[in-house]
């Protein structure tokens, strides 16, 4: 672990922020795991015998879309939050990646999983 740390933070701060983002992760994964139980339930063959008219495939169909549509989001916002944490181990949490200024501290107080900063966000 790197311990160039941005002054602008405390060490006790940076591991809160840290343990925020650890509880936010463990959270994440339970939540695909209920989506992927979910998914496989309804696609099992019974559900599917269940389904006796168009209209009852159709919206057996959308809430799988949207079950995959969320489970999709969960899983880029779980990558997201173990590359923030990654970067917090490098010592790089609060630097912008793309012009390495620092990002505001407001940002990342709202956001902790903020990677850039406003000026190239825009």
């Amino acid at each position: 672990m790197t311990t160039e740390i941005d002054p602008t933070w405390t060490t006790e701060e940076l591991s809160s922020i840290r343990e925020g983002l650890l509880i936010a992760a463990d959270r994440l994964r339970a939540e695909l795991l209920v989506l992927g139980n979910a998914s496989a339930q309804a696609v099992s063959a019974s559900t599917l015998e269940v389904l006796h008219d168009d209209l009852d495939v159709a919206t057996h169909r959308a809430e799988l879309l949207q079950d995959a549509v969320q489970a999709e989001n969960t899983a880029a916002i779980l990558a997201q939050t173990e590359h923030v944490l990654d970067r917090l181990d490098q010592g790089l949490y609060g630097r912008c990646e793309q012009c390495s200024a620092s990002i505001a501290r407001p940002r990342l107080e709202a956001f902790p999983r903020a990677t850039l900063c406003i000026t190239c966000v825009a």
